[in-house]
């Protein structure tokens, strides 16, 4: 007979905040490279162009496949240390040495560097899912409440938003500070380094209490094989609708940010320097406006609150490609990419809020009439950060198809922008459909 699961300790708000700091270095160190990689390989190092982007993107492709992975190869951990920490603290230590290692970069000439870049690059992705996956998936395994669920996935994504933030105003100052070119970027390095790996190690601390260790596993079922795993995963209706959200979403946020420096510069005639200022705006309003929405989702369900926040921003790039259209003052353009920030806080804490959802109530289906958890949250997260990055991924891609038969015009970039992007994100309320996820989120804690 299997032994009823414990009750799972409260969760102080000291403790959700230890959490939530592990993702300010999610963010740093996801910011950083998308930033500056490809102009450290080709200026600095002195790669070329086509050899820096395969750097860059083959890592990116190998993360949409190994997530998932290590989702289930985490669940799978039986140890003494918990099913998390394990990986949390090999992230912990590798994570900070190999982003400092990637832009140290003691190598010369163009083949030397573009395997220094590729390499460092690609052990920086491997090791970033072996943190970023086990931490992301807390929230469904240790959030008991629907309102804690959301509050630590809340907490999650300012941490993640304000590491963003640090990561694409800060690292170039740090650069310019200690001299630039190589020495710039190897001290920026270190400190960027040094300073996540402080952050990381808080969930590390935290979840002592919470990550079950192997001998509290003894009731629990049988860990499914990997297959079997993600088959579970992908065989969940909720979980595939809200992805099939998820995607169109972020593909819109992907399209908008890659068409940035085209309107920036392109059509309203700026200066590199100003497409820092309009995303810095929009991400200054997207770290205010989580909590709000996250107060929201608790207040009137997550799932409404995502329809809402999807028509925003649909709004938002309607209005940020009719003011490059009609080239009004630059206040007021940075005042419409300011306005896009709200809702795509919105599209950044909701859909994780509802994938803690989904995977906590399938973990608990899967635990039988016990109510022991099925151990099948990290899967379900490693599968879901692989649509994200497979969504961020293709909404630069289908910017450069679009500009490619369009150009680069003031015309053609806004009206992309107007269209593209606000479609995509009004297609994606079609697939929030009712789901036990959002019915369980609007019930009232204990």
């Amino acid at each position: 007979m299997s032994r009823a699961r414990p009750p799972a300790p409260a969760l102080s708000r000291g403790e959700a905040a230890a959490y939530a700091v592990g993702s300010f270095a999610n963010g740093v160190f996801s910011t950083v490279p998308t930033v500056l990689l490809l102009y450290f390989c080709t200026e600095t190092l002195g790669v070329p162009a086509a050899w820096a982007a395969a750097a860059v993107f083959a890592p990116k492709a190998w993360a949409i496949f190994w997530d998932p992975f290590v989702g289930a190869w985490s669940d799978r951990t039986r140890s003494r240390f918990g099913r998390r920490r394990p990986f949390l603290a090999a992230g912990c230590v590798g994570l900070p040495l190999a982003f400092a290692a990637l832009f140290w970069a003691p190598v010369h000439g163009p083949v030397a560097g573009f395997l220094w870049a590729a390499g460092g690059y690609f052990l920086l992705a491997t090791l970033y899912s072996l943190f970023a996956v086990p931490h992301s998936a807390v929230p469904a395994e240790i959030g008991a409440e629907p309102a804690q669920r959301a509050r630590l996935v809340g907490w999650r994504m300012t941490a993640a938003m304000v590491g963003v933030l640090a990561g694409a105003g800060g690292a170039p100052v740090l650069i310019q500070a200690f001299g630039g070119g190589r020495a710039g970027y190897a001290a920026m390095g270190v400190c960027v380094a040094v300073l996540c790996m402080a952050a990381m190690v808080s969930p590390l601390v935290m979840l002592r209490r919470h990550d079950r260790p192997a001998a509290a596993n003894a009731g629990r079922p049988a860990p499914a094989p990997l297959i079997g795993q993600l088959r579970l995963a992908f065989s969940d209706a909720d979980f595939r609708r809200l992805g099939c959200a998820f995607l169109l979403q972020l593909t819109a946020v992907g399209a908008v940010s890659a068409a940035a420096p085209y309107i920036v510069v392109g059509a309203f005639g700026r200066p590199e320097g100003d497409v820092g200022t309009a995303m810095g705006a929009l991400l200054v309003a997207t770290i205010l406006s989580v909590p709000v929405w996250s107060w929201l989702g608790r207040r009137y369900g997550e799932s409404r609150m995502l329809g809402v926040a999807a028509a925003g921003y649909a709004a938002a790039a309607l209005a940020v490609g009719a003011a490059t259209m009609l080239h009004v003052a630059w206040p007021v353009a940075v005042a419409c990419f300011t306005l896009a920030g709200a809702p795509f806080a919105g599209l950044q804490v909701l859909p994780f809020t509802l994938a803690a959802h989904v995977a906590h109530a399938a973990s608990r289906e899967r635990g039988g009439a016990n109510g022991e958890a099925g151990g099948i949250e990290g899967v379900f997260t490693g599968v879901w950060t692989s649509i994200e990055k497979l969504g961020l991924a293709l909404g630069p891609a289908l910017t450069a198809v679009v500009l490619s038969f369009t150009g680069k015009t003031g015309p053609a970039i806004a009206g992309f922008v107007a269209l593209a992007p606000a479609a995509l994100a009004l297609a994606s309320m079609i697939f929030l459909n009712p789901s036990r996820a959002a019915d369980e989120s609007l019930e009232p804690s204990a």
